[in-house]
């Protein structure tokens, strides 16, 4: 089997990330602030040890303004929902996934904000002073995705952020596709909020995520409520950060796992992994860009990009072609719209999109060669 569909999710995880979640579910299982038992205080030194630990891999402001989130989608609900108020303006990028646009158009009905969306060129890039351009009075937010899903592309979001700024509006980062894979250092990114999932460049388990809170960020309402574990009595949810926010019993296991994805991710260097991962897209590009019939969709090699390349034969379905990487080859991928009709829009994709490659750290070179020969066998098939 050859797995191409780290975009999704990154696999195989790390050995050490495997082992901490097993170790947990044989010798552990309490809940976080609910008991004083060892299983409890055990729980409670996870989710600090790894939000400390996340506070010094994205150098976030505080660690109590790092939340912890079942998904970046859980993280991007609580963003939007949680700071944007009636009457605002806000503007998102052209290449953004639903997880930002269908809480957005929620938004639209429920406390009338106003949407625009911010068109992006061919390869799927933002300009920065296309942004700034369509800012008016009332725009509060910006949101734009550090990387396509789709394309692979990476916005200058500092630049952005800057502009942002300057404005007195704010920005918010979906880092699910960067988060592990490229350098973040929030200080730096001129964001105000950033979402990332656990369970893709940063090797954790699925529904894990964070939503970090940069400090220009005062008050922000909560996704949800309920059990906190933290001052019970009140029938208010409390005011303190992060239990503010993180209602309910957290996903311990997940949570551990996360922390060992960062521990690995720190010992190999992200830099490190982000080249061997180039490498491989670098080889995917130039064994696709070979052959006829093949459209390879953003920008290519030794752009602003992550190893992510979204593909089209003329004449097939992606979800034909998909179907025999599968069958044939023993190859998955993702083929579609990958939730992201609006960056297919911005390529000219819809309505069936494309497919998919996403190598990641422990994908090889001959695995990045047998999927182009098979590529090539579809390309050069004759249909009927």
């Amino acid at each position: 089997m050859l797995y191409l569909d780290n975009a999704a999710t990154s696999w195989p995880k790390p050995e050490q990330v495997r082992r901490a979640a097993q170790d947990w579910l044989e010798h552990g299982g309490g809940s976080p602030g609910r008991g004083t038992h060892a299983f409890a205080r055990k729980a409670g030194d996870v989710l600090s040890l790894t939000r400390r630990s996340l506070a010094r891999f994205f150098n976030a402001p505080h660690e109590h303004r790092i939340i912890f989130c079942a998904s970046a989608t859980d993280g991007l609900n609580l963003a939007l929902k949680g700071f944007l108020n009636p009457g605002d303006h806000v503007l998102i990028s052209a290449m953004e996934h639903n997880s930002v646009l269908r809480p957005l158009r929620g938004l639209q009905q429920e406390r009338g904000i106003s949407l625009d969306i911010v068109p992006c060129d061919s390869e799927g890039r933002l300009d920065p002073d296309e942004v700034a351009r369509r800012m008016n009075d009332r725009t509060r937010l910006v949101v734009v995705s550090h990387a396509s899903n789709v394309t692979g592309a990476v916005q200058p979001v500092a630049e952005i952020g800057r502009l942002v700024r300057e404005r007195g509006a704010y920005l918010l980062v979906d880092a699910a596709q960067t988060a592990g894979i490229l350098p973040i250092d929030f200080q730096t990114l001129n964001a105000d909020l950033l979402v990332f999932s656990g369970h893709k460049g940063l090797y954790g388990l699925q529904g894990t995520g964070a939503l970090i809170i940069g400090e220009r960020v005062k008050s922000l309402r909560p996704w949800r409520e309920g059990g906190t574990g933290f001052n019970s009595l009140s029938e208010e949810q409390p005011q303190e950060w992060p239990e503010r926010f993180e209602a309910g019993t957290p996903n311990v296991p997940g949570i551990l796992a996360l922390g060992e994805g960062i521990a690995f991710l720190m010992a190999e260097g992200v830099d490190t992994v982000r080249a061997k991962e180039d490498a491989l897209f670098a080889g995917l590009w130039r064994g696709l860009s070979e052959l006829d019939g093949v459209t390879l969709h953003g920008p290519p090699p030794g752009k602003e990009r992550i190893a992510i390349l979204s593909f089209s034969i003329h004449g097939w379905e992606p979800e034909d072609i998909g179907g025999i990487l599968h069958h044939n080859h023993g190859i998955q991928v993702r083929t579609g719209l990958h939730c992201a009709p609006l960056a297919h829009r911005t390529l000219g994709t819809l309505p069936l999109g494309t497919v998919r490659l996403s190598p990641g750290c422990f994908t090889t070179a001959e695995e990045i060669r047998q999927a182009v020969a098979a590529i090539r066998m579809i390309a050069e098939t004759v249909l009927p």
